[in-house]
């Protein structure tokens, strides 16, 4: 039987300048509502990795997966509607498929999945403007194969081999640095301490 492809991702990026439209929705519901958001792009991406279906039992399933209380369901939907009120989520797709997704999503995902041998998305769920050269559209799915990465297998093998030799100058560096993304429990850990730091020195 055939290994079935991967679709998600196993890291994704977040900026350290965070976008304006994130941090209103930390304005508007403090570090619980960032953490929600950062959660959900964790779902996207790990997911079916460009979107992901919201409705009643899907926020159960978050909530549950995420260790989310409770009490927290309505503050999970309240930010889920922010985020789409803003713009973080496309309220178009949202309203006429009931998924979470965005052009920012759309483009990181086939620009981290661009040298997999085979992916399979749902044509009516894009959003971004894609090509000919790039894909392979039939019928209801897009095909990216790897005829249509343009990867020159030379240099590929002399960037193999740079990095080889300088295997020991980089030694000392910390792995996370060739990591694609932060892990988001860490990034939302790093916050947290930031936050109590800034709120006792405030105090003081």
């Amino acid at each position: 039987m055939a290994r079935p492809y991967k679709t998600g991702l196993d890291y994704f990026e977040l900026d350290c300048n965070l976008d304006e439209k994130i941090r209103l929705i930390q304005a508007e519901f403090g570090l619980k509502g960032f953490a929600v958001v950062v959660l959900l792009y964790k779902d996207i991406y790990a997911g079916q990795g460009y979107y992901m279906s919201w409705d009643d039992e899907r926020l159960l399933l978050f909530m549950s997966e995420n260790g989310v209380a409770g009490g927290d369901k309505n503050l999970i939907t309240q930010v889920v509607e922010a985020c789409i009120r803003r713009g973080i989520f496309s309220e178009e797709l949202f309203r006429k498929y009931h998924i979470l997704t965005s052009r920012g999503i759309q483009k990181r995902y086939f620009n981290a999945v661009a040298r997999r041998e085979n992916v399979e998305t749902k044509k009516e769920y894009l959003i971004i403007k894609v090509t000919q050269k790039s894909i392979n559209v039939n019928r209801n799915s897009v095909n990216v194969n790897r005829n249509s990465v343009n990867a020159d297998k030379s240099t590929q093998r002399k960037e193999e081999k740079r990095k080889e030799e300088n295997i020991k100058a980089d030694a000392s560096i910390s792995n996370d640095a060739e990591d694609d993304g932060m892990n988001p429990m860490e990034l939302l850990e790093i916050w947290d301490k930031e936050e109590k730091s800034k709120e006792k020195n405030w105090n003081e």
